[in-house]
């Protein structure tokens, strides 16, 4: 199964969080936040396989680093998949060139 691409964009609030939005030095890292679709660099084979069933789970979401103060180990994004069988969830943390 696989879930249409829906980008999300961030909208920080308070002036707190607006200052620890973005990168000072790139300006592609802290905007690849999205549901469904296909996670960046990670191909379909690659995705886990349910701890309760053992079928491929689906890919729904991709977290990116949110800026500079709060960075997953350069630029990491995290890629969560879930299981519509079992409803198991699994997130991993992984390295996105895009």
């Amino acid at each position: 199964m696989e879930i249409p691409k829906i980008k999300l964009i961030t909208t920080p609030e308070t002036e707190e969080a607006k200052s620890v939005v973005g990168y000072k030095w790139n300006d592609i890292a802290g905007t690849r936040h999205f549901l469904g679709g296909r996670p960046d660099d990670l191909k379909v084979d690659e995705y886990p396989k349910c701890k309760d069933c053992e079928q491929t789970m689906t890919f729904y979401a991709q977290l990116d680093s949110i800026g500079d103060k709060y960075d997953l180990a350069d630029c990491m994004v995290i890629h969560t998949f879930v299981c519509f069988d079992c409803f198991t969830v699994e997130s991993q943390l992984n390295q996105s060139l895009a």
